[in-house]
């Protein structure tokens, strides 16, 4: 059954509808949350809390956006009133997840295991807008155009603020050996370790 034809149901209260949209998204709303908090048990919760707001204001969608869209905007919310009501960026996460390209020797993975604790340090010093977009971009594979209908504004906004983040990133990341940790747009995020 197709998104739209979920929501209709769900709009007119059948609850198996809805826990399949669910089902259909709770791992990208959880990425998404755990990515902007940086905090696994927080991202759970928020996780909880964005699809109770989806469940309540269901009846409200009017289907203009992608039902993906609009849930993408309130998980976002969210992380903001949790970051805002922290007044800080979270911890840095566990890197277990992310795969690492070219580990051929012992030396090469100690080096690669560097550049995740260095990765996630960097991306803890961005503003959650910024944040925000990199995982959008990078991890949901969203347009500028959709991801400046998830987080409000214009493509050219969302193009502006993924740009400046991976400039911010790029220098939190160069070290004294003039190391730099490359971001690239892989279903999730993969390092590579060039040195110029």
């Amino acid at each position: 059954m197709t998104d739209p034809q979920l929501v209709a149901r769900a709009q007119e209260g059948d609850l198996p509808a809805f826990e399949e949209l669910v089902k259909k998204y709770q791992r990208e709303i959880y990425g998404l949350a755990y990515r902007l908090v940086l905090d696994a048990e927080e991202a759970k919760d928020l996780t909880q809390q964005a699809f109770m707001q989806a469940f309540v204001h269901i009846k409200g969608f009017r289907q203009q956006a992608q039902f993906r869209t609009w849930l993408f905007r309130i998980a976002i919310n969210q992380c903001y009133n949790y970051l805002k009501n922290r007044k800080k960026f979270g911890d840095p996460v566990d890197c277990d997840e992310y795969v690492l390209v070219g580990e051929d020797s012992p030396e090469e993975e100690l080096v690669a295991q560097e550049d995740h604790r260095r990765l996630y340090a960097a991306l803890s010093r961005l503003p959650a807008k910024q944040r925000a977009v990199i995982t959008l971009k990078l991890e949901q594979g969203l347009s500028y155009e959709e991801i400046s209908k998830v987080l409000g504004g214009t493509a050219g906004a969302a193009r502006v603020n993924y740009c400046q983040a991976l400039k911010t990133l790029k220098k939190y990341m160069q070290n004294e050996d003039d190391y730099e940790v490359a971001v690239r747009p892989y279903p999730k995020m993969v390092t590579r370790v060039s040195r110029r």
